[in-house]
């Protein structure tokens, strides 16, 4: 009985060396990512971590449960074997140390994407080859994420506490079998109950979920609750949506209506020029943030085109935003549309529609053909031509990671426009801007450095634009196109530390920014403007809330396009646009209208913050403004209502 007593014990202590794995990836999570939670105090911190370990605790048992159970079965003297407790070793490093690995990546990827990775990371991993084209730089780059995780998984394998055959024999109970059989037994049978309880998170009715970090920290601080392996082991069967009805059908189109219909006058036959920016925060942009900015071409370009100065992605990754603007489609879900189990169903287009009008319709985007799917969902969306990197056909300007550069692209892209007839829609998407940020070697010393890497870049994506312009400009059909220039998410935020760096430039952002470009709203914050060189209205600055899907109605209304056609989003040329923002935030659902932001976990109203009064979401108003957050409670529930009955029934396109 004693021997089993003393399997118990060190299953116990081989445990909790799992649990401190889990904590020092905690805490390397925090110090890499600490500018993006420089509001956090200590007593904050401390409740993240204390409540982190109930996520912990359930990864440890759902991926240790055969290492738990042959400890905890009886096996007479079979635990004194020495091969099964090399086994034992062998699986609770291997599975320990790769979960290790995987939160310790998880923390330099969530800087980029400002989010958990969820189980759609497969689908990231195996749509392309783009990972294993960045993989090795991604290495290179943060090479003391692969010498943190060997440290740690030789200090593992050291302190992994060993099995003593000697104290097990020398203190043998003289208990007859039966009973010693029978007290095994209903211990056994206790710590597995005990076991599946850590594995659920509890005794609550339904298992320990993403959203369920919410109840003990605010949102944007939920991440540092959550850890990666349990925020992909939580999503990988979470591919179906589920109906939730609020209200009637009626009641929904009324509080926020999603079919649209334009008939302002004759359909005019504009050409459209959408030029969708890599990672473009709004952070970056001069002109939005009363400092030099990293955009002198776009800070230039806005004092002539309608600047919408509240704007918002509907989510934070590239294949978010394309079916967001081309099909007013947001991502309220963990999958990206693109990839999802529904992105084979029926949807109206902006290519579809413009087709039916005679335009000829385009899709560029420098990478390598097949990169994230593009020219897939380019094909499935309805655009006539795509052009790539094969496209291109000149490696020369190739930057050996991603694609051909920004600067040759966009005058590969003037040029090839000049040659479709008109009107034309062409949608073209740069690349320079992602990761591993590098411009070419003639332009090395031509652009600020910026304190993170990613500034130099945008300005030579900023000098690229202002070279196609120059050129677009001369052309016969410039006066007659909208150009439409948005980011598809924002990217990396200045943190405090790295101030100092820029000082003297004059780029310096105010404190009152460096949160709020970090609070579950602004990490959405993008440049959008409409510029219309043969339209000297298009001009000003509008401060109402705007979003990716509100462009395809934008532009169909600006057409004066006289169907009707379902769109997420709302015309913000209208007189009463529908002045919100909707993105899927860490199993939440987000609205941002004005200067407040709501958050609305399927059931409830989760927290409410003024961004102008408390950038850094201190304050949550949830109790103290009930009717502010009702009515914003009730738009979120028409718009995710109507989104996941369209969604499930394959029901989002219009019979005119």
């Amino acid at each position: 009985m004693q021997r089993y007593n003393n399997n118990i014990l060190l299953l116990a202590k081989r445990l909790l060396l799992a649990l401190f794995l889990f904590f020092v990836s905690r805490i390397f999570f925090y110090v890499f990512n600490i500018g993006l939670f420089a509001d956090i105090t200590y007593t904050d911190l401390f409740t993240a971590f204390f409540y982190g370990m109930r996520f912990d605790i359930s990864v440890i048992c759902y991926f240790n449960i055969i290492f738990i159970l042959l400890h905890l079965i009886p096996l007479g003297n079979f635990n004194n074997n020495r091969g099964l407790q090399i086994f034992l070793k062998i699986y609770f490093i291997s599975i320990n140390g790769l979960i290790t690995i995987f939160n310790l990546s998880d923390s330099i990827y969530f800087h980029f994407v400002q989010k958990r990775s969820t189980a759609d990371i497969f689908k990231f991993i195996f749509v392309s080859d783009d990972v294993k084209t960045l993989l090795p730089g991604f290495i290179a780059d943060y090479w003391y994420v692969s010498v943190i995780s060997l440290v740690l998984i030789l200090f593992t394998w050291f302190a992994y506490p060993k099995y003593n055959s000697l104290k097990s024999h020398s203190n043998n109970s003289a208990k007859s079998k039966p009973v010693e059989l029978t007290y095994k037994l209903v211990v056994m049978s206790l710590l597995l109950g005990t076991v599946l309880i850590g594995a659920r998170g509890g005794l609550q009715l339904k298992p320990l979920s993403i959203i369920d970090a919410s109840k003990h920290v605010p949102a944007a601080q939920m991440p540092l609750v959550l850890n990666s392996a349990f925020t992909v082991m939580t999503t990988l069967e979470q591919n179906n949506l589920q109906l939730k009805t609020y209200f009637s059908e009626k009641e929904c189109e009324n509080i926020y209506p999603v079919v649209h219909k334009f008939n302002n006058g004759k359909f005019n036959g504009k050409n459209i020029v959408v030029l969708l920016l890599e990672s473009f925060s709004k952070e970056y942009v001069g002109f939005l943030n009363n400092y030099n900015g990293f955009t002198p071409f776009l800070d230039s370009l806005s004092k002539h085109s309608l600047v919408y100065s509240n704007a918002f992605a509907n989510g934070l990754r590239s294949i978010d935003a394309i079916p967001a603007i081309v099909s007013g489609i947001p991502t309220l879900m963990n999958d990206p549309f693109i990839t999802s189990i529904y992105n084979t169903n029926k949807t109206n287009s902006l290519p579809i529609i413009l087709k039916e009008k005679g335009y000829h319709t385009s899709f560029f985007h420098g990478g390598t053909n097949g990169t994230m799917n593009f020219d897939g969902y380019a094909s499935y969306a309805g655009f006539d031509n795509y052009y790539g990197r094969n496209e291109y056909d000149n490696d020369d300007d190739y930057d050996d990671y991603w694609g051909i550069y920004d600067e040759p692209f966009l005058q590969y892209f003037a040029r090839k426009i000049n040659t479709f007839q008109e009107p034309f829609f062409a949608f073209e998407f740069t690349l320079s801007s992602h990761y591993p940020y590098t411009v070419p070697e003639i332009h090395n010393e031509k652009f600020p450095e910026g304190s993170m890497k990613i500034h130099k870049v945008v300005s030579y994506t900023d000098y690229a634009l202002r070279e196609f312009f120059i050129t677009a400009s001369k052309m016969p059909w410039y006066n007659n196109t909208l150009f439409v220039i948005v980011a598809d998410h924002p990217a990396q935020s200045v943190i405090p530390s790295n101030i100092s760096d820029i000082q003297d430039s004059g780029d310096i952002l105010s404190d009152y920014l460096m949160s709020y470009y970090k609070n579950t709203s602004g990490r959405y914050a993008i440049p959008l403007l409409l510029f219309n060189p043969g339209d000297s209205s298009f001009v000003g600055t509008i401060n109402s809330t705007v979003q990716q899907t509100d462009l395809m109605p934008t532009i169909l209304d600006y057409l004066n396009y006289e169907k009707s056609t379902i769109s997420f989003g709302s015309s913000i040329l209208s007189n009463e646009p529908a002045d919100v923002a909707v993105q899927f935030v860490n199993g939440l659902y987000q609205i941002t209208s004005g200067k407040y932001s709501l958050l609305f976990d399927g059931s409830s109203s989760i927290s409410l913050y003024n961004n102008e009064l408390d950038p850094s979401h201190k304050d949550n108003l949830v109790k103290k403004e009930p009717v502010l957050t009702q009515e914003l409670e009730q738009k979120i529930k028409a718009i995710l209502q109507q989104y996941l009955h369209r969604m499930i029934n394959n029901d989002m396109q219009v019979t005119n």
